[in-house]
């Protein structure tokens, strides 16, 4: 989900702690970057499923991990090779589904505001917009002109 919705890499998802997710009244986000991002539905179900069933929790630490994706090795998170595998053998490409998925992004949400957001520069969020033939530079100027 935070490869495909997201387009996180493989080591920043392992590193995921607990804390990083929160749910209030207008509903459930993660930090991923400087911003808070929202998690949809039917998503944000899972997450809380997986949040209620962490894998991992037998070990030394007592079942109190603060990963996300906890490992086998108490204190340690699940490591992002491990990951790169299951990911994989869902027959998932790696690369070009963050490129997708990024390239997404951009198109929904100005490419500054989803670098903030995900944890990216500036620069990577710029580079995938112009990919995705979405260039934000006018955004506000033809918004501006939709309302006059």
């Amino acid at each position: 989900m935070f490869l495909l919705l997201y387009a996180q890499p493989l080591v920043r998802i392992a590193r995921l702690e607990v804390d990083a997710i929160t749910e209030s009244a207008e509903g459930m986000f993660v930090r991923l970057g400087e911003d808070l991002a929202p998690v949809p539905e039917p998503f944000a179900a899972m997450l809380r499923m997986h949040l209620a069933r962490r894998p991992n929790l037998r070990t030394a630490s007592g079942g109190r991990s603060s990963w996300l994706f906890p490992s086998t090795r108490a204190g340690q998170h699940l490591h992002s090779q491990t990951l790169m595998g299951r990911i994989r053998d869902m027959g998932i490409e790696l690369q070009a589904a963050r490129n997708a998925a990024l390239r997404e992004l951009v198109r929904e949400i100005p490419a500054p505001i989803a670098a903030r957001m995900l944890g990216y520069s500036d620069q990577v969020t710029h580079k995938h917009a112009e990919a995705a033939a979405v260039p934000w530079a006018a955004y506000a100027h033809a918004l501006l002109e939709s309302q006059a």
